[in-house]
């Protein structure tokens, strides 16, 4: 009885890993980077990289142009520098002009592999991208900050009418399975962690890519507000986190930062999948 039964474990096993090795020929991955199709590799017990998190999307080639964005970087906006030498300091920008968020943070540079997904989920609406994605913004969070230091996360809001033509906001399905991720890992955090509904966009605004720095300022004056009808006890000496895809000149969420702060937020930080390196003049 007991050789029998270790006879059909195995035989499970064996069939699993035979249909796993079919489905890796017969149905080989399609890239989201370059088109072309790759052999999709074993999935791991345990994704921690980019290209574990990422090796069902992109080919080997693709996955491994992601750059992480590391030190030194400026402690406040998060902008790497050009030189891999040297402590973290202030930029030229936050120095003259700080931001209203006390501090940002990015998975990656915004190109290559990254850049590829995240233009995949946001203008073709490959959501199965979402997942991973998301995943690995939790991941990045947890190596800068703990999740409990945020009373609220709020992804940035889309206006309305860019939000019925895209059918979803690509912040906010980045974070819908933080608050699952967070159980799993012990952390407490309120059943209205994550926060939708506070902050709005209230009126359209030209899309920002192409535009300088002043520009954007204007783009977006008066663009975000608390939301007045909104059920809840609003932001008012709550600790922020703000979400978005991508970071570039940090126009968008310092926006979203003095409305939040005018509101009565304690802090706001702002976490983005990526960073959009900005050559300042």
């Amino acid at each position: 009885m007991i050789a029998s039964s270790r006879w059909q474990t195995w035989a499970r096993r064996t069939v699993r890993r035979l249909g796993a090795i079919g489905a890796e020929v017969c149905f080989p991955g399609i890239c989201c980077g370059c088109g072309r199709l790759f052999r999709l590799p074993r999935r791991t017990e345990q994704a921690v990289t980019f290209e574990q998190w990422m090796h069902r999307f992109l080919c080997e080639v693709c996955v491994q142009a992601f750059q992480a964005v590391r030190s030194p970087l400026c402690p406040q906006c998060g902008q790497p520098f050009a030189s891999p030498h040297g402590p973290d300091h202030l930029c030229g920008q936050c120095q003259e002009r700080p931001f209203r968020f006390s501090a940002a943070r990015a998975a990656g540079l915004y190109e290559g592999g990254l850049r590829t997904a995240i233009q995949q989920l946001k203008y073709q609406g490959r959501d199965a991208l979402a997942q991973p994605l998301g995943r690995f913004l939790w991941q990045t969070l947890g190596r800068h900050w703990e999740p409990a230091q945020f009373d609220r996360v709020i992804p940035v809001p889309l206006h309305p009418r860019r939000l019925r033509q895209r059918g979803f906001n690509q912040a906010a399905v980045l974070v819908r399975e933080w608050p699952l991720l967070a159980k799993r890992q012990g952390h407490q955090v309120p059943p209205d962690w994550i926060d939708r509904r506070t902050l709005r966009r209230e009126r359209p605004t030209q899309p920002q890519t192409g535009l300088k720095r002043e520009e954007r300022v204007t783009n977006l004056r008066r663009a975000f507000q608390v939301n007045p009808h909104s059920s809840g006890p609003g932001v008012k000496n709550l600790r922020v986190l703000l979400v978005d895809d991508v970071m570039t000149t940090g126009t968008t969420v310092d926006a979203c930062a003095q409305t939040l702060m005018a509101a009565g937020a304690a802090e706001v930080r702002v976490l983005t999948l990526a960073r959009a390196v900005v050559t300042q003049g």
